[in-house]
């Protein structure tokens, strides 16, 4: 090292500074991110500590009466995905309000049991899935829905 000249000693100190600064802008946040980060725990630490009640990230969630709203309007233009999609957290929004689960059968002559209940779960369980799978892509999900749903045929009535 004694013999190497003083300017390839200084380049390559210059070469380690250059990437040590981008090791840390790459494993580290900006002071703005983090500020707001700190901010919103010390609101949720004084809402805990104080008895509020804590704010959730579903404030922008839509309502019951605009889901089904956008479900049933005739007039949409929803994919199959966005259908699915809104038809599952409207089933989940129904059940936290104590409501019924739209996915169970309905009628005078049906007995709702412990099969119809697992069924119901079964069918919403399998819809989630492929809208996991499709990641937001339409075709994927219409694809992966008719390759896992079986057509049943509906008998004709008698004349």
């Amino acid at each position: 090292m004694a013999n190497e000249p003083i300017e390839t000693l200084e380049e390559m100190n210059n070469e380690q500074y250059i990437q040590a600064i981008e090791d840390l802008k790459a494993s580290t946040v900006s002071k703005e991110t983090y500020n707001k980060l700190r901010a919103e725990n010390k609101k949720l630490l004084d809402a805990l500590v104080s008895g509020q009640e804590i704010p959730t990230q579903e404030e922008n969630k839509p309502t019951i009466d605009e889901m089904r709203k956008q479900l049933f309007d005739i007039d949409g233009n929803m994919s199959n995905l966005d259908f699915v999609e809104t038809a599952l957290s409207l089933r989940d929004s129904l059940i936290e309000a104590g409501e019924r689960d739209p996915f169970l059968p309905y009628g005078d002559k049906v007995d709702i049991t412990s099969e119809t209940i697992a069924t119901a779960e079964k069918v919403a369980a399998a819809l989630k899935e492929m809208v996991d799978f499709a990641e937001g892509d339409s075709g994927v999900f219409t694809a992966e829905y008719q390759r896992r749903v079986k057509d049943v045929a509906i008998p004709r009535g008698r004349r």
